[in-house]
């Protein structure tokens, strides 16, 4: 037998198991005739590898299409089985992780949040993500079977060989690399750890804003100031998934630096929410401070959902705060778009609930100052930016897999 002719034959196979996939995933219901020539691929091969995805179970046959104008029997369709497994995405995010559970479709069938405390041990927030993926399951009469993949977005920089995990303090607690395993462990299935950033990113080029879009950044301001970056339709992380991390916190250790009056200030502490907490605590005149007795809170215990209330209620010294950051942020973008050249800049995270405020400011600023300025437009999907990201990216690893089903060598 000539080995490399086989191995060659089994990959050309899986390649065309994935493209007729995408294909009917994206165009069905459809019939092989349209997909032969469409996909350039011969009856024969395409007849080979339908019978297999349709053995697999991820496609099915779907009553008869149109028949020919010279007649003969009407075609069989193919369509894509969406509920051939189960996808379930989740979301850590500032203050309350999201859980979804979807079909392969990215039909959303169960969503809710969980309250988990910052200051919460890594032992207890496993448990409270456990028992809420349990919670998918059974109140969907499915099991761990069921699933194709678990898809988890986080803060931080995740590599998903080593299972090593850098993060801020905020998410130091999460463990990321254990989290993984034991995810894997307790539930039979694969585990996904995408940063969060780069998942909205994601989510706003299938689903979103982003759609029409080839070279865009996605800018996240809130828990953090980060960038998830798409470039020539595929996601950008860099050499070691570090691509974005615009905002990280800098401590420099050096007398020259010192002796020269020189500093680094830290961009993200001056725009994050815990850099705006910490502003209106040292500097909110008692106009603020009364708004938010109303509210029974000091300025001493609020927290984000606080403080959107008093913004709403038009707080002047709020709504300057806003301005400043979006003055920063504006800057930032502005910069980001001159280094990458991209033609669409999207603003998400936290923050999207200021962009009626701060959208202007950092459109013009951006208009004023980059050398082929874009639009920065509001994330379309808000909060769901993350999920649909997941979706997408599970999808891919997912048809990967069973493309590749069978076909190793033996």
């Amino acid at each position: 037998m000539n080995i490399k002719q086989t191995v060659d034959q089994t990959h050309i196979r899986s390649i065309n198991q994935r493209v007729i996939l995408d294909k009917i995933y994206s165009d069905e219901p459809i019939s092989r005739a349209e997909l032969a020539r469409e996909l350039f691929i011969s009856k024969s091969a395409m007849t080979e590898n339908i019978a297999a995805l349709l053995n697999i179970g991820i496609i099915q046959e779907f009553g008869e299409g149109v028949s020919m104008s010279s007649g003969g029997r009407k075609p069989i369709l193919l369509k894509f089985n969406k509920i051939f497994q189960y996808i379930i995405a989740i979301e850590l995010n500032f203050e309350d992780p999201i859980f979804v559970l979807a079909n392969l479709g990215g039909e959303i069938i169960n969503k809710f949040t969980v309250n988990i405390s910052n200051d919460s041990p890594y032992a207890t927030r496993l448990e409270l993500v456990l028992n809420a993926v349990k919670l998918l399951l059974s109140s969907n009469n499915l099991t761990s079977k069921d699933l194709a993949i678990i898809a988890i977005s986080c803060p931080g920089i995740y590599d998903s060989v080593n299972r090593t995990f850098f993060a801020n303090s905020n998410f130091a607690n999460w463990n990321m690399g254990d989290f993984s395993r034991q995810m894997e462990e307790q539930f039979s299935t694969s585990v996904l750890v995408v940063n969060d950033v780069n998942a909205a990113a994601v989510g706003e080029f299938t689903s979103g804003a982003g759609k029409y879009s080839k070279d865009l950044v996605y800018v996240s301001g809130g828990l953090g100031l980060g960038a998830g970056i798409i470039l020539n339709g595929e996601i950008y992380e860099g050499s070691t998934n570090c691509a974005g991390e615009i905002a990280n916190e800098i401590t420099i250790h050096n007398d020259m630096v010192r002796a020269r009056g020189m500093s680094f200030n830290n961009l993200g502490g001056s725009t994050n929410i815990n850099g705006l907490t910490a502003r209106i605590r040292a500097e909110a005149p008692q106009g603020t401070r009364e708004a938010f007795a109303a509210l029974g809170k000091s300025v001493e215990k609020i927290g984000f959902k606080d403080i959107i209330r008093v913004w709403r209620d038009g707080d002047p010294f709020l709504k300057e705060c806003v301005d400043d950051i979006a003055v920063i942020i504006g800057g930032c973008i502005s910069n980001i778009v001159c280094l990458l050249n991209c033609d669409l800049a999207i603003f998400g995270g936290e923050y999207t609930v200021f962009h009626s405020q701060m959208l202007p400011i950092i459109n013009r600023i951006v208009q004023e100052n980059a050398f082929t300025p874009v639009k920065v437009v509001p994330a379309l999907l808000e909060k769901n930016s993350g999920i649909y990201g997941l979706f997408a990216l599970s999808k891919e690893v997912i048809f990967d897999r069973l493309c590749n089903q069978g076909h190793e060598r033996t």
